[in-house]
C-alpha cells in the first residue's frame, strides 16, 4: 500500500533513533503474532495516586492496542501527572480484546466504565460536571465512541474529549497512507488486521460509533482536542474529522506534530517533542477546568 518512492517529511529527530530500532514486520496477522504483541504491551502499573482536592475532575482513560492487545495500564502514564496537578481522579477501562470478542464489545466495555465512573462520582468525589474521556490510538477510537454514545444515549455529560492519534476511519487511499503504511510501529497491514478482527471480515461491525469519521452528525458534542504526527498513518483521517467536528460547531483544537510517528509520546516520553505534546494537551485541559 506504500510505494518506496513516495516523498516523506524527515522524522523529528528526537525520535528517529528509537524509531530506527522498531520492526516494520510486527505484524498481528495470526494468532501467534497477536499473542507476541500482547506481550509486547503487557506493562505493569502497581500504584496510582490520586488528587487531593475534595471534588476532583474525573478523566476516563481508554487505552490504546490496536483493538488486539494492553490492558488499562498502557498509556496512563502520559497522564499520571494530573492527578497532582489537577487534584483529579483517573479510571483507566479495561475492554474485551479482538478477535475473541470484536466491537462492539470493546466499545460497549468502554461506555459501561465510563457509567461506573459517573453512577460512583459521589463516592470517589468528582465533580460531574468535569468529566474528560481520553484515548490515544484504538483507544481514540473508542473515547470518540464513548463521547458519541454518551450524546445519544443521553447519557453523561462529558466536558471534553481528548483524542491522541485516533483510529477513526478504514480507508487506505489517504496521502498519509500512502506515505507512511509500511512504517513502525503501526502499519497499514496492522491496521488492516485490526480491522479485519474488531469490525469483521465484511466490516458488519463497522458504523458511525466503531468508525466515528462516518458519523454523519456530529453536532453536540463536547469540546474536543486531537492531535497527530506528521508521519502517522492516521493523520488526514485525524485532521478531516477535526474539520468535520468545526463544520458541526464543535469547538476542536489540532495539533499536527512535525516528524513524529503513531505513538511516538508512548514509546520516547522523554523526546522533547514528546513532551511538548504532554504539556500542550494539559494545557488544552486547564483552559476547560477553568471553564475557558
Amino acid at each position: 500500500m506504500t510505494s518506496t518512492s513516495v516523498t516523506r517529511s524527515p522524522l523529528d529527530p528526537g525520535l528517529a533513533e528509537v524509531h530506527n530500532s522498531l520492526s516494520a514486520d510486527s505484524q498481528i496477522s495470526t494468532p501467534e503474532q497477536i499473542e507476541a504483541r500482547r506481550k509486547d504491551l503487557a506493562f505493569r502499573l502497581e500504584d496510582v495516586i490520586r488528587g487531593k482536592e475534595d471534588t476532583a475532575p474525573g478523566f476516563l482513560h481508554v487505552h490504546p492496542g490496536g483493538f488486539v492487545g494492553g490492558n488499562r495500564f498502557i498509556g496512563v502514564g502520559g497522564i499520571l501527572s494530573w492527578v497532582e496537578v489537577f487534584g483529579a481522579v483517573i479510571v483507566s477501562a479495561e475492554y474485551r480484546l479482538a478477535p475473541e470478542h470484536p466491537q462492539p464489545a470493546q466499545l460497549e466495555d468502554s461506555y459501561a466504565a465510563l457509567l461506573w465512573f459517573t453512577s460512583h462520582a459521589e463516592e470517589l468525589s468528582v465533580d460531574l460536571n468535569h468529566i474528560f474521556v481520553i484515548g490515544a490510538s484504538a483507544g481514540g477510537n473508542l473515547a470518540a465512541g464513548v463521547t458519541l454514545l454518551a450524546r445519544d444515549r443521553a447519557g453523561p455529560k462529558i466536558r471534553g474529549q481528548l483524542l491522541a492519534y485516533p483510529v477513526l476511519e478504514e480507508n487506505y487511499s489517504v496521502s498519509s497512507f500512502e506515505q507512511y503504511g509500511n512504517m513502525a510501529p503501526w502499519t497499514a497491514a496492522n491496521s488492516y488486521d485490526a480491522f479485519e478482527y474488531a469490525l469483521g471480515k465484511h466490516r458488519e461491525h463497522a458504523n458511525g460509533y466503531t468508525l466515528p469519521l462516518r458519523m454523519k452528525d456530529l453536532t453536540g458534542l463536547p469540546p474536543t482536542f486531537i492531535d497527530v504526527g506528521e508521519a502517522d498513518v492516521v493523520r488526514d483521517e485525524d485532521v478531516k474529522y477535526a474539520s468535520e467536528l468545526w463544520k458541526a460547531g464543535v469547538s476542536t483544537e489540532l495539533h499536527v506534530w512535525p516528524g513524529a510517528w503513531h505513538g511516538f509520546d508512548v514509546y520516547m516520553p522523554a523526546a522533547p517533542i514528546s513532551q511538548k505534546a504532554v504539556k500542550i494537551r494539559g494545557e488544552w485541559v486547564r483552559r476547560l477546568l477553568k471553564g475557558q
